[in-house]
């Protein structure tokens, strides 16, 4: 994913409005297997407290110096910055970007990850359903491979994600997965809009935890744990093997 045009990054416009005070819409979530949802801008400026489970049992692993990828409104980032950590938050939304840094983080780059070279960090975070931002099954192998190079030794991934399968599941247990189909399950689209901002469309990868273990394997990292979420969410810390 390339850094987002102004006109077309309606989280941007979403969280600045709201920390500048505008509040009173919210984000339209559009994707081509589910229903069209609503997403509150108050929600990338939650607490520790408010964040679910599996996110603030990231946090308290955090390490050294971490890489916060898809850094949103920087609520991740803050804590750990509270926290003593070295944080380096990076989001492809330019107003998403001038907010963290209105919210006093210093060390914000308005990137795509893939474009991160010269860094080396002790913990990368993939927080968010983060893991998504492979986009793709086979964008995984090259989102682990990319993202190995940028770890110091002993260094660590946090990432979580959800495993979708419960939406194509009946109230028996069935699903009607298209094993034979060459699209993965997880694989959607989206489209987000906020007030007169509309992005444009882009691919998201919703992974499940047996699947994303195996291509993290296959990318030479080893699954250290895995934390469960309360609704097909889950955790997993990832070391190289």
């Amino acid at each position: 994913m390339t850094v987002l045009k102004k006109q077309y990054d309606p989280i941007g416009k979403a969280v600045n409005d709201y920390f500048h005070g505008i509040k009173g819409d919210s984000i339209l979530v559009r994707t081509d297997i589910a229903e069209d949802e609503v997403l509150s801008p108050s929600y990338f400026f939650r607490s520790f407290e408010q964040m679910p489970v599996q996110e603030r049992e990231a946090l308290k692993r955090c390490k050294g110096k971490v890489l916060d990828i898809g850094a949103g409104a920087g609520a991740h980032s803050i804590w750990l910055k509270e926290k003593g950590l070295e944080v380096v938050s990076i989001d492809i939304s330019p107003l998403s970007c001038e907010t963290m840094r209105e919210r006093g983080l210093n060390n914000v780059l308005c990137s795509n990850i893939y474009s991160v070279t010269d860094l080396k960090f002790d913990t990368i975070l993939l927080l968010m359903n983060g893991a998504g931002v492979a986009q793709t099954l086979p964008g995984l192998t090259f989102l682990f491979n990319h993202l190995k190079n940028l770890l110091n030794p002993g260094g660590k991934i946090l990432a979580d994600s959800s495993d979708l399968l419960y939406l194509f599941t009946d109230e028996n247990g069935d699903s009607w997965i298209d094993i034979a189909s060459d699209t993965y399950y997880g694989e959607m689209e989206y489209q987000l809009s906020y007030k007169n901002v509309k992005g444009k469309k882009f691919p998201w990868l919703f992974v499940d935890p047996d699947t994303l273990t195996e291509y993290a394997e296959k990318s030479g990292f080893s699954v250290a744990d895995k934390v469960l979420g309360e609704h097909f969410d889950y955790l997993v810390e990832l070391t190289l093997a």
